[in-house]
C-alpha cells in the first residue's frame, strides 16, 4: 500500500465514511493527506468550544490544512447581544480564514455584531461565491466585500450605528445576483445586477421601505424574484403600486410575502395585472377575520390567477402556517406546513430552477 501513488489514496478516501476518514488520518500517514482533505473540506460549527478546536486544527503545522477548506459555517447564536464570544475565539477564526485560500462559502454569525475585523481585507486571500454574514455593516465589512469579485449571494445583518451606512464603491460586486437583508443595506446595493432580492423589514426600518423600493424600481431592471417579509399591513397597497410601476414589473416572476387586504382587493388586482410574467405569489392573510381555510383559499388562488394568468403557485401565510396551492392540469391542489417563518423560506431565492 505504501508504494501506491498519493492520488490513489485520495480517491480511496473519497468512498469512505467520515468516521473511517478520521481513523485513517490518525493512524495512516499514507492516507492522512487524502483523509484530511475530505474532513476539512466543510466545517459546520455550532458550538464555540468546538469551533475554537477546529480552527486550531486548521492553523496548526503552518496552516497546511487551510487550502482544504471550501465551506466554513459558524453559527453560535444567542438571544442576547451582550453575551459576546471571547476574543481568543475570534482571533483563532481570523487565523483560520487567513489560511483558507480556497474558501468558497462562508456563514458566520457574531451575537454582538462587532467583530468584522476578522475579515480584514489585507489578510484575506480567498474568493467567495456565497457569504451569509451576521456581522455589523461597517467600513471593514464593505472593504472586504469589495474584494470579492465572484460573490453571487449575500446575506447580512443591519448596522448597529446610527447615520448613513458605509457605501459600496461604484463598479464593485458586479457578480452579485442574490441579496437578503435589511432595506438600509439594499439602498447601498442599487448598482449591483441583482435578480433575486429579499427585504427583511423591522419596525425601525419600515418607514424607509417605500423610498428604497422606489429606487429599486427605477434602477434594478433585471429583478426576477422579490420577497418582502414582515411589512406592516398598512403599507401593503403602497408597495403593490410601487412594484406594479417599476422597471422590472413586466418580467417579475416571483412576488411575496406582502400582506393581502381583506377588503378592496381590486386595488391589488389592478396592480397585479401589470405583472405579466408573474408565476408565483405568496401573500400574508394573518390579519383576516375570519381567516381563510380550504375552499376559501382555493377561491382566492383562482381569483389571483384571473388577473395574472401565468400564476401557478399561490402561497398563503396565516401566522406560522404556510398553505400552498398549485395549479396543474386545470386543477388546484394544496399542501400545508406549520411552524415555518416567511423569513426562512428559500423558494424566492431558488426560483426559477430551470431557465
Amino acid at each position: 500500500m505504501a508504494t501506491l501513488p498519493q492520488e490513489l489514496y485520495g480517491q480511496i478516501v473519497q468512498w469512505t465514511q467520515t468516521n473511517t476518514q478520521l481513523a485513517l488520518a490518525q493512524t495512516s500517514k499514507a492516507f492522512q493527506r487524502g483523509a484530511e482533505s475530505q474532513l476539512y473540506q466543510a466545517l459546520f460549527l455550532r458550538d464555540a468550544n468546538v469551533a475554537y478546536k477546529a480552527c486550531v486544527a486548521v492553523t496548526t503545522r503552518d496552516g497546511e490544512r487551510g487550502p482544504y477548506l471550501r465551506k466554513f459555517w459558524f453559527y453560535h447564536r444567542t438571544n442576547n447581544r451582550v453575551d459576546s464570544l471571547p476574543e481568543r475565539l475570534w482571533l483563532r477564526i481570523k487565523a483560520a480564514l487567513d489560511v483558507a485560500v480556497n474558501l468558497e462559502i462562508l456563514l458566520m454569525y457574531d451575537p454582538a455584531l462587532t467583530n468584522t475585523w476578522v475579515l480584514s481585507a489585507t489578510d484575506i486571500k480567498f474568493q467567495l461565491q456565497e457569504a451569509n454574514l451576521g456581522l455589523q455593516w461597517d467600513k471593514t465589512l464593505v472593504e472586504f466585500l469589495e474584494t470579492q469579485e465572484g460573490l453571487t449571494y449575500l446575506h447580512v445583518e443591519d448596522s448597529l450605528e446610527d447615520g448613513p451606512l458605509a457605501a459600496i464603491s461604484p463598479g464593485k460586486l458586479q457578480s452579485l445576483k442574490t441579496f437578503q437583508g435589511p432595506p438600509l443595506v439594499v439602498a447601498e446595493l442599487l448598482t449591483c445586477p441583482l435578480t433575486h432580492l429579499q427585504v427583511e423589514v423591522e419596525n425601525e426600518t419600515a418607514a424607509i421601505v417605500p423610498t428604497v423600493m422606489l429606487d429599486v424600481g427605477r434602477i434594478m431592471k433585471n429583478l426576477r424574484s422579490l420577497h418582502i417579509v414582515y411589512l406592516p399591513e398598512q403599507m401593503a397597497l403602497e408597495l403593490f403600486q410601487l412594484i406594479s410601476s417599476s422597471a422590472y414589473a413586466p418580467t417579475l416572476q416571483f412576488l411575496g410575502a406582502l400582506p393581502y387586504p381583506m377588503q378592496n382587493r381590486y386595488e391589488v388586482h389592478r396592480c397585479l395585472m401589470k405583472l405579466y410574467s408573474l408565476e408565483l405569489i405568496e401573500l400574508d392573510v394573518t390579519a383576516w377575520a375570519p381567516q381563510p381555510y380550504d375552499c376559501y383559499q382555493r377561491m382566492l388562488a383562482a381569483e389571483l390567477r384571473t388577473f395574472c394568468p401565468k400564476i401557478a403557485y399561490v402561497g398563503l401565510w396565516i401566522g406560522n402556517l404556510h398553505c400552498v396551492w398549485i395549479y396543474q392540469d386545470e386543477e388546484w391542489t394544496s399542501t400545508r406546513a406549520s411552524g415555518r417563518l416567511p423569513q426562512q423560506e428559500t423558494l424566492w431565492r431558488n426560483w426559477p430552477w430551470i431557465r
